[in-house]
């Protein structure tokens, strides 16, 4: 369920936003948000997240749909192996879901956040998602995942020692005496025929 709730407010913000962008600023065109900070700046990207390769649009369609597939995956067979796995993937998963559902209905991504401070690719709500999904996914993977594994051995270990303590236990109790059936009752003696009187 977190799953599911983080990476479809990712999907709704994302394309919010880009339908606002659209609808409201011309292509190409700027406005003003965090002076020094960051700006909005209308573009389109055929490529990937932050226009990277922009001429290979169907590779990235391929490989994003692998990826949400075993992300959505992974989520249904461990998503509850650790609360900030499972938010790490989710933010990747709509980040992704967000940029190709602007690529199959586009035919290309709607980018509009810019760095002021930095000579940096235009991106989108989808794109940061990603970005800070990875991280997260980093941090577990460094900090997280080993404790999650030892956890989980444990409780393997656990598990095993009941199940053998319960084999053990069957086997060593002794067998149940059988018990001998009743003897069936004998059956009540005909009455004798009555002589006759003339």
């Amino acid at each position: 369920m977190l799953a599911i709730i983080v990476a479809l407010a990712v999907v709704i913000a994302d394309q919010v936003g880009k339908a606002i962008v659209s609808a409201n600023m011309e292509l190409y065109s700027e406005a003003g948000f965090i002076p020094g900070v960051i700006s909005f700046y209308h573009t389109r990207n055929t490529g990937a997240a932050f226009s990277m390769l922009s001429d290979k649009q169907w590779v990235f369609m391929v490989l994003s749909a692998v990826m949400i597939a075993a992300i959505s995956w992974f989520l249904v067979k461990h998503g509850k192996r650790h609360a900030l796995l499972t938010v790490a993937l989710a933010l990747i998963l709509g980040g992704g879901i967000g940029n190709m559902i602007d690529r199959i209905r586009l035919g290309y991504v709607t980018d509009f956040l810019r760095f002021d401070f930095v000579d940096f690719a235009v991106f989108n709500i989808a794109d940061s998602c990603i970005t800070v999904g990875a991280v997260l996914l980093g941090v577990y993977i460094l900090f997280f995942e080993p404790k999650v594994e030892k956890r989980l051995a444990a409780q393997k270990a656990e598990a095993a020692s009941q199940t053998e303590a319960k084999t053990s236990a069957a086997e060593e109790a002794p067998p149940a005496e059988d018990t001998p059936a009743p003897e069936a009752a004998p059956a009540p003696a005909e009455a004798e025929e009555q002589p006759k009187n003339d």
